[in-house]
């Protein structure tokens, strides 16, 4: 299945990166996860009938536990997965469902 990185997700991802050089490797074994069929995280419920789903990731830069590391948001579509925004705990305090629809509707994927 294809990874597709959506250009706010690219834009977010090169802000942390100024700060947290290792972002891209931790990012990277998300994607590779993800290129296997595994599906990390938990199903965001609250956002239609879309899979979309959150999971943690852990700030190997700041050598904090996965709870305070990033959280990345993704869709699973039929023939594409796509990271959809990523964040910085305990920045975001939670990544809400509204703002996700919003980014599925610019992206086209609700």
């Amino acid at each position: 299945m294809e990874i597709v990185l959506a250009d706010s997700f690219k834009r977010r991802l090169r802000k942390l990166g100024r700060r947290y050089r290792l972002i891209a490797d931790d990012v990277e074994q998300l994607v590779d996860h993800l290129q296997e069929g595994q599906l990390p995280g938990d199903r965001l419920q609250d956002v239609g009938a879309t899979l979309v789903y959150k999971v943690r990731l852990r700030n190997s830069s700041a050598r904090l536990s996965k709870r305070d590391g990033f959280r990345v948001v993704y869709h699973v579509g039929v023939t594409a997965i796509t990271l959809i925004a990523i964040c910085q705990k305990p920045k975001c305090a939670d990544v809400q469902s509204v703002r996700i629809r919003r980014l599925l509707i610019e992206l086209g994927l609700n």
